[in-house]
């Protein structure tokens, strides 16, 4: 895990977020590149179920969206109550895009 702001490294079963940048880790800061423009990056989606969030990640990968993803569940306690927590980041410009695209993969998984 790694972190996308000041590229600490951490290992995968200690941490979430960074310890100096209190930020969400992410996996591979390889794929973060092409996000580091002027534009930066945007939140596309966000929620808990694992469903939904492969459906997501489907649904911009066949519409040929780059995106990023950010899964907070790795690192929760066995005492904690909370539910796993997901993120889809994808560039600012593609924002609308994807938010189109993500609403109608979502009106179509519900209509089946």
């Amino acid at each position: 895990m790694n972190c996308p702001s000041c590229k600490t490294e951490y290992r995968t079963d200690l941490a979430r977020r960074c310890s100096h940048c209190d930020v969400p880790l992410v996996e591979s800061l390889d794929s973060l590149e092409s996000f580091s423009g002027p534009d930066g990056a945007g939140l596309a989606w966000r929620g808990n179920d694992p469903v939904i969030f492969s459906c997501v990640l489907g649904a911009l990968r066949d519409h040929k969206i780059q995106s990023y993803q950010i899964a907070e569940h790795d690192q929760l306690s066995r005492f904690a109550a909370m539910r796993p927590s997901y993120e889809i980041f994808v560039r600012r410009d593609d924002v609308a895009p994807a938010e189109k695209v993500i609403r109608e993969a979502l009106d179509s998984k519900a209509s089946e």
